[in-house]
């Protein structure tokens, strides 16, 4: 029978209903498929709307292909596995990429001070899969490595140390007071001019004492440090190295060395990383810049010195206003390791 001719008979029988109240009656309310799909789909496109929305708004443009990543299906793949919504996967996510880098954290540390759980990034959850996806995007990287160290060099790419043993910092140079263990190798490593790795956990238990007034320089590349031994031994100046993203035991050294008195002489690659990089140091205090002006670069530039092309937006920096805008007007890059010969020059004592 056609349901019209049901409706009908339904209202002219004794139960005097329409087909709809009578179907209601016996099975429940009446669901609108579609109307419930168009509103899911609004809802979604909303979500993302306002998720690009909060990386624009925070200038943070290489953050849009990782929105992108996530939309064509990796957030609901990491929801499914997490058992939780997908909106709140996303805004768990979004929260954590957007305190990127992090500037010398240990990853659980990060983890419990931005979503509320020690343990959110831990190596295997769904959550952690999604914002290495984000730390990529932020460094560069084509894609989150497979393996577990592949992935602890990610997090260190963006300031995240995943423990007190894999958060190190490269160090030559420095002769540091103390009786303790690190502070005998290191006088010993800079009197045969070797650099030398520490740890956090070695940081933490160390007794170091720096001179008032020592000059520590600052660098990003591990190459500056390895040029500065093979060509001074143990005539140079103190130097550590931030490898990149400064690590939390870096941090620690220097934060170490700024309390006891020490100056900091910070540079990094003339490139907008490297002005983060450089940032991050100069928020320690009793800090200034090496070779790392705007006359600097421009003078690199001149000299042919120049690297590749510059990658996203502008970076301001308090020591000198006028060294992003000549960094964006040239539009190029000066790696130190073009400029290594001057910086080797004033490392020499």
């Amino acid at each position: 029978m056609p349901l019209e001719e049901l409706d009908r008979a339904l209202r002219e029988s004794a139960v005097a209903v329409p087909l709809r109240r009578a179907v209601e009656l016996l099975v429940g309310p009446l669901r609108d498929r579609r109307e419930e799909r168009r509103i899911l789909r609004a809802e979604r496109d909303r979500r993302w709307a306002e998720a690009h929305g909060a990386i624009e708004a925070a200038g943070r443009s290489e953050l849009g292909p990782w929105l992108d990543q996530l939309r064509r299906g990796a957030l609901a793949r990491a929801a499914r596995a997490a058992g939780r919504p997908e909106a709140e996967v996303l805004d768990r996510a979004l929260r954590a990429a957007l305190r990127l880098p992090a500037g010398g954290k240990l990853l659980a540390v990060f983890a419990g001070e931005v979503l509320g759980d020690p343990h959110a990034l831990d190596a295997g959850t769904a959550l952690a899969g999604l914002v290495l996806r984000a730390a990529a995007a932020i460094v560069g990287w084509a894609s989150v490595p497979v393996g577990a160290g592949g992935r602890r060099a990610l997090w260190a790419e963006v300031g995240l140390d995943c423990d007190a043993l894999s958060a190190t910092a490269l160090v030559y140079g420095l002769r540091p007071q103390g009786s303790g263990l690190l502070a005998r190798q290191l006088r010993d490593g800079a009197e045969a001019g070797e650099p030398r790795c520490i740890t956090l956990r070695e940081l933490a238990h160390a007794d170091l004492v720096v001179a008032a007034g020592e000059i520590v320089h600052v660098c990003e590349n591990p190459t500056v440090v390895a040029s500065a031994a093979d060509a001074l031994g143990p005539r140079s100046r103190p130097l550590v190295c931030t490898e990149g993203v400064p690590s939390t035991a870096v941090l620690q050294l220097l934060g170490l060395c700024v309390r006891q008195g020490a100056q900091l002489r910070v540079r990094a690659d003339f490139d907008w990383p490297g002005l983060r990089i450089a940032w991050q140091v100069w928020s320690l205090g009793r800090v200034a810049p090496w070779r790392f002006s705007a006359h600097d670069y421009e003078h690199a530039v001149a000299e042919g010195r120049i690297g590749p092309a510059l990658l996203g937006g502008a970076v301001p920096v308090p020591w000198d206003p006028l060294l992003p805008a000549a960094m964006a007007r040239v539009g190029v890059s000066v790696p130190e390791e073009r400029v290594i010969e001057l910086l080797l020059a004033e490392l020499a004592r």
